[in-house]
């Protein structure tokens, strides 16, 4: 009977703890740009090195304007955001967005950055 309440609370520390690595891993992007996205690159402010396309493998439309997608190895910071829409012909930088407690909110002063 003990054993069995010791490993039910372990489950639950296991299931609790690994829930909560799992959202530290991921970033939330919200995108209320006005653009769909189709492609995310991001750099360091001004540095203009992009990283790989953070959209690869995600479902066309995933992050279309009104839309959310979680994103994986984006640490808290601020960043440039390099987005590419091709059916609308746009591939614009959205500067200095912040990434704070794990999420980030392109607004639509940043979209039309990109117009």
């Amino acid at each position: 009977m003990r054993t069995g309440k010791i490993l039910a609370g372990l489950f639950i520390a296991s299931a609790l703890f690994g829930a909560g690595v799992a959202q530290a891993a991921e970033t939330k992007i919200t995108n209320n740009s006005g653009l769909p996205i189709d492609e995310l690159a991001v750099s360091a402010p001004g540095a203009a090195k992009w990283g790989a396309n953070l959209l690869e493998g995600a479902k066309e439309g995933s992050l279309d304007s009104g839309s959310s997608y979680a994103v994986k190895d984006l640490p808290d910071g601020t960043y440039d955001f390099q987005i590419s829409a091709p059916d609308e012909g746009v591939l614009c930088t959205m500067p200095n967005v912040v990434v704070a407690k794990g999420e980030a909110v392109l607004d639509a002063a940043m979209g039309k950055t990109c117009k």
